[in-house]
Parts: structure tokens; C-alpha cells; sequence
């Protein structure tokens, strides 16, 4: 659906100074998936949506939509493509001196949707996001989140292909963002729309995408499906991201005897019993001090922290066992901050 090649993007500055934006970037983006582009801010990840829908050109390198070459073009040609693409902003940017409906209908107006139809379409995207009791209200009335689902009805008035969603919920409590991620799930699922996503927010891209690309600098680091990211991050940038940042009271890791381990399990091993069977083969002590199980894309990925007590001989067993059996095993840092200080594995 949407095919990124080589894309670099630089702006200049005053002085004659360059930055650079996109480094770059290739990505292919499937038709129908929710693709997620994830970074901390200044990555890059902004800069690069843009390129999508022609709001920003690249500097070299090539952009495809739906088989099309847009990197250069301009006038009805990039107005038709833009048809195809919907946007959904992080603030909503609703007209406050219009309602609900009317900034529907403006969204269709200025598409030169037929002026006969746009009643019709109105109540069909108010019923889509479920707003349709909204339609005469104004945006003032409406919370957060009843201003986002305007936001996305007005992003789907003229039936695009993708929608774009730059941090689209980052405004948004964690109850409503939960809500709203259902309801661009049941868009992407019913419509067929593939949805290209880009968040700071690691919340987001677990319930969310199907595949994600991290940014760092300008530059895609890593990029993967879902679950493998959260699973088995390869590159520093992404572990750092997503890192569980386990931090136990000071108290119960001044009390803990021996070594303080932490246990990451993946897939099924995630609910096989290796902490128990450790306990039994070797002549060692494991006693659980945190522990949790999370299910990414209908998978599960565990997490254990766990004090080792025994020998030396029967703890070096313990953990060559355990490590042979699980994803990663760290050793715990008796500090404050909690930090793995090692990977035994």
C-alpha cells in the first residue's frame, strides 16, 4: 500500500545550517495492517508521516501510494492522492464555531464531495465513531475523546485507503486512548483501511499495531513485527524504549539474600513452571519477588524477579538452566535504581 525507498529529509536552517530530519528511511507498508512508526521526540517520526501525503517532500529517495509514485508531484494529481489518505492530529483542530456535523461536512466540501450527498455521509461517520446523538452539538460540549472520534469521522469522509495518525491519543486519559484504540481497530477491521500510527507511547504500539518500525535520529534502527519487538529487541535504541523498568523497594533488596535475578520468559515458555523445576533439580533456593505475564498480539511475554540463594556450584547450575530455558536472565543492581548490571544469558 505504501512504499518508502531511501527517503531522507533536510531542512535548513538559518546560517546555511542542516538538519536532517529522515535519514534514509525504507519501509514497505502492507495493505490492510496497522503499521506503527514508535520514537522518542525529535526522532524523525513526524517529518516522515508527512512524506505520506505530500505535506512534506523529500529531500531525495522516492514515496509510493498504492502503486503511485507522489514523490513529486503536486496540483489535482496530489489532491487526488490526498483523497485516498485521511488525518488524524493529535489536538483535533475542530472549528470551534461549527458543530459536530458541519466540521464533517466542511471535511467533504472542501473534497468537492457531492453537495446532495454530504447529509447522508455525515450521519453514516457520526454512526461509525458513535456520535451519531452528536451531529447539532458544538466541540466545546464534547469531552477529549468525543472530539477525537469527530477527528476521526472527519478523517474517513471521503472512504480513504490509509489513515494517518500523528499522536493521535497522546491528549487523551488512559481510559479514553483505550476506546479509541478499539475504535480504529473496528475501522481498520470493517473498512479495510491500513493505518499508519506514530507514538512516543509504548501502551499504544501493545494493543495496537501489527507491525512497528522504531526511529532514532532520523534513522529506522529496528523494525519488526509487534511481538518480536517487545519479545526480542535487537538494537539498543528499542530496548532502551521498552525496557520494563522493574524497581523494587530499597528495603526488600536491602532484606533479599544472595543474587537478585531478573527472569524474561517468551512465548510458551512464558507459562512453563522453570522457576519451580529449578527449585527441585538443584540444591538452591528461588524465592519470587515480582512477577507478571502480558499478552502482546494473543502471545505472552513474562517477566520474574527472583532471589538465588545456595553454593556457588548449585547457583552457576541453576542459572546456566534457567538461562537455557528462558529468553534472557539479567543479574539485579542492589542499587536504587534497579537496572540490570549484566546479561548472563
Amino acid at each position: 500500500m505504501i512504499k518508502l525507498e531511501h527517503v531522507s529529509v533536510v531542512f535548513k536552517q538559518k546560517q546555511h545550517k542542516e538538519v536532517s530530519a529522515v535519514r534514509d528511511v525504507s519501509l514497505h507498508i502492507q495493505k490492510g495492517e496497522i503499521f506503527g512508526i514508535v520514537g522518542m521526540s525529535g526522532a524523525g517520526k513526524s517529518s516522515l508521516i508527512r512524506t505520506l501525503n505530500g505535506l512534506q517532500k523529500p529531500t531525495s529517495g522516492q514515496v509510493y501510494v498504492d502503486g503511485e509514485d507522489i514523490t513529486n508531484i503536486s496540483g489535482s494529481k496530489l489532491r487526488t492522492i490526498r483523497k485516498k489518505m485521511g488525518m488524524i492530529f493529535q489536538h483535533f483542530n475542530l472549528i470551534s464555531r461549527k458543530t459536530v456535523g458541519q466540521n464533517i461536512e466542511l471535511a467533504l466540501k472542501i473534497q468537492n464531495y457531492p453537495k446532495e450527498n454530504r447529509k447522508t455521509r455525515v450521519k453514516e461517520l457520526l454512526e461509525i465513531v458513535g456520535l451519531t446523538e452528536k451531529e447539532h452539538i458544538y466541540p466545546a460540549s464534547l469531552s477529549g475523546g468525543q472530539k477525537q472520534r469527530v477527528g476521526i469521522a472527519r478523517a474517513l469522509a471521503t472512504n480513504p485507503k490509509v489513515l494517518l495518525c500523528d499522536e493521535a491519543t497522546s491528549a487523551l486519559d488512559v481510559q479514553t486512548t483505550e476506546e479509541i484504540l478499539e475504535l480504529l481497530k473496528k475501522i481498520n477491521k470493517e473498512l479495510s483501511i491500513t493505518i499508519v500510527f506514530i507514538t512516543h507511547q509504548l501502551e499504544i504500539a501493545k494493543v495496537l499495531f501489527d507491525r512497528i518500525a522504531v526511529m532514532s535520529d532520523g534513522f529506522v534502527v529496528e523494525e519488526n513485527d509487534t511481538y518480536e519487538i517487545f519479545a526480542s529487541p535487537t538494537n539498543e535504541v528499542t530496548r532502551a524504549l521498552i525496557k520494563d523498568n522493574i524497581k523494587l523497594p530499597v528495603q526488600v533488596v536491602k532484606d533479599s539474600k544472595g543474587e537478585i535475578l531478573t527472569v524474561v520468559y517468551k512465548g510458551e515458555k512464558s507459562v512453563e513452571p522453570i522457576i519451580s523445576l529449578a527449585n527441585k533439580k538443584f540444591d538452591i533456593i528461588l524465592n519470587i519477588l515480582h512477577g507478571k505475564i502480558e499478552y502482546i498480539q494473543q502471545k505472552p511475554i513474562g517477566i520474574l524477579v527472583v532471589t538465588l540463594e545456595g553454593s556457588l556450584d548449585e547457583c552457576e547450575k541453576a542459572k546456566k538452566y534457567i538461562a537455557e530455558n528462558v529468553e534472557e536472565i539479567t543479574l539485579y543492581n542492589r542499587s536504587e535504581e534497579g537496572e540490570p548490571i549484566c546479561n548472563i544469558a
